[in-house]
């Protein structure tokens, strides 16, 4: 399907709105028609003839026709731009709740400085063209067409020699659009690429200020920049150009309309009033021809914003299953596991079995396939071969199901601007303040449960506010207030002192200890309550340990 069949179908539902336009549109081109018809009376009766009594009923019927084309002009343009105002705020939230959805694997190959860059800056765009150039095509064609019929009307000779001319015009806004689409397509694409690096060196400004990359980044930064700066420039420049032309041209054709109708005057083939009536018609109706041709040369100049917002869209949801998981009764198995992301191979041929209450360690070399396994269970990665819990392929239940029975923390904590309270709950929805303040002891986060705040303790994007060790018991501390079937670890408690971390893991291992836990770890010392130790080696399963 066409972007501009989708962009259809997205303002289908608002057809009141768009029939209101074209009537606001219709009471304009009838207000501006009339104003062109009354000039010749003014030229001809009032000039010419001296009638006075002529003149107030004319400026009566100038008042009368200004206001039916503003208050036309009004319903024709605001119609719309309510429409896409709605039209935008739809599909801003539709995106971000296909992305919410959308498998794991889409991000690992896909950068976040682009999605943000589609979702916010084309989108504006989009709105931009929309609001802006949509009503010109629904509002200006008709004041168009009202005004060729006063040229018609009032001298259809000169009006063939106008349309003579379209064909060249229509020339000129293919070749404009068509050099506007190709450097909006760059644009866009560099617009992403700002957003990515200006992301990175926003994260990592700690580590730039430390290795004292500044320079680098600068330069690397303003590379990119003079890049979007000459596609900027470019586009500009053919819009600005297409303007130029098309007035310019519109110029020539008067000068000759000028030429040719002061000798049809002088001829007595043309009065002067029909002459003026006529040219007051033509200098309005460039406009409106004008603003259409540049409305379709924006819009078809802005078909690659489109498809990157549409290609969003037609994101995949994650793929569902059937059954609902309850838990494990038995055992986990794994048989012949194999995962490939961006067309490597990270893990080859894993089978191994998982009895339920199994405390499962996993070692091995950083790059050796740990994390990519951990994240199978909760299907957050695809695989080939099977896992079998109690029988069942893990692909059959529900991802809403299974991920409700899983608890998984990684070193790098997600927390989100808000409160103690807002960060534990998306653990537990409906969790009571004596169970959250239960889970803060048992994972140690004594800096909340000492400060007078409690749950209110404020917490600033992405934790900037706590250290690395607050934000790991804060993300523990979710895991004991979820109580989940499966518990899955990786790394997380690497930034605890080891102290506080063996109280932590004791704490841990004896609130879950009927539990199904894997435990990703370097050190030794976070596997010692572990029954079975799995070593992995370049994607392989190398060992294991009982």
């Amino acid at each position: 399907m066409s972007a501009w069949k989708k962009v259809l179908l997205l303002i289908k539902p608002y057809a009141p709105f768009l029939l209101l336009s074209l009537l606001g549109s219709v009471l304009q081109s009838v207000g501006t028609t009339f104003i062109t018809l009354l000039v010749k009376r003014v030229v001809d009766n009032v000039f010419i003839l001296k009638d006075q009594g002529e003149l107030f009923i004319i400026t009566l019927e100038f008042i009368l026709f200004a206001t039916l084309m503003q208050i036309g002009y009004f319903l024709a343009t605001f119609s719309v731009v309510y429409v896409s105002e709605k039209v935008i705020k739809e599909l801003r939230e539709e995106i971000y709740e296909k992305l919410l959805y959308t498998p794991f694997n889409f991000f690992l190959k896909t950068s976040s400085g682009d999605l943000i860059s589609r979702i916010v800056s084309d989108l504006e765009s989009f709105k931009q063209v929309f609001s802006e150039y949509v009503p010109k095509l629904v509002r200006e064609p008709f004041v168009a067409l009202a005004l060729f019929g006063v040229l018609v009307y009032r001298d259809w000779v000169l009006t063939l020699f106008i349309l003579l001319s379209f064909p060249l015009m229509y020339f000129f806004t293919k070749y404009f659009s068509e050099k506007k689409k190709k450097y909006l397509k760059r644009q866009r694409e560099n617009v992403s690429l700002l957003t990515e690096i200006l992301g990175e060196s926003l994260r990592g400004i700690e580590n730039i200020k430390l290795y004292i990359s500044e320079n680098k980044f600068i330069v690397y930064f303003k590379k990119f920049s003079e890049k979007f700066f000459h596609s900027s420039v470019k586009i500009n420049f053919y819009i600005i150009g297409n303007s130029v032309i098309n007035y310019l041209f519109g110029y020539v054709v008067v000068s000759l309309l000028l030429l040719a109708g002061s000798v049809r005057i002088l001829r007595g083939d043309l009065s002067p009033g029909d002459f003026v009536s006529f040219l007051t018609a033509l200098f309005m109706i460039q406009k409106p021809i004008m603003e259409v041709q540049k409305a379709v040369m924006n819009l078809k100049g802005t078909a690659p914003l489109f498809d990157r917002i549409f290609t969003l869209l037609e994101l995949p949801k994650e793929r569902e299953g059937e059954k609902e998981f309850q838990g494990i009764t038995n055992e986990i198995v794994f048989k012949d596991i194999s995962v490939k992301i961006n067309g490597k191979e990270i893990l080859t041929g894993i089978s191994f079995t998982v009895k339920r209450g199994d405390k499962v360690g996993i070692r091995g070399h950083t790059g050796s396939g740990k994390s990519t396994f951990i994240r199978i269970l909760p299907r957050l990665i695809d695989y080939e071969g099977s896992v079998f819990i109690d029988g069942i392929e893990l692909r059959e239940f529900s991802l809403s199901s299974l991920r409700r029975k899983i608890g998984f923390s990684t070193q790098e904590v997600f927390l989100f601007k808000g409160t103690v309270r807002d960060n534990l709950l998306i653990a537990k929805e409906d969790a009571t303040d004596e169970e959250m303040i239960q889970a803060l002891r048992l994972a140690k986060c004594d800096f909340v449960l000492n400060s007078p705040q409690g749950l209110d303790y404020p917490v600033e994007e992405r934790g900037i506010n706590l250290s690395g060790g607050e934000k790991q018991r804060l993300a523990l501390a979710r895991i004991f207030l979820k109580n989940p079937e499966i518990i899955i670890l990786d790394e997380a408690t690497s930034a605890l002192d080891p102290i506080t971390e063996e109280e932590v893991l004791r704490n841990l291992f004896t609130f879950f200890r009927n539990k199904t836990v894997f435990v990703v770890a370097h050190r030794e010392s976070n596997l010692v309550f572990c029954n079975k130790i799995l070593e992995f080696e370049n994607g392989r399963l190398k060992s294991i340990t009982t």
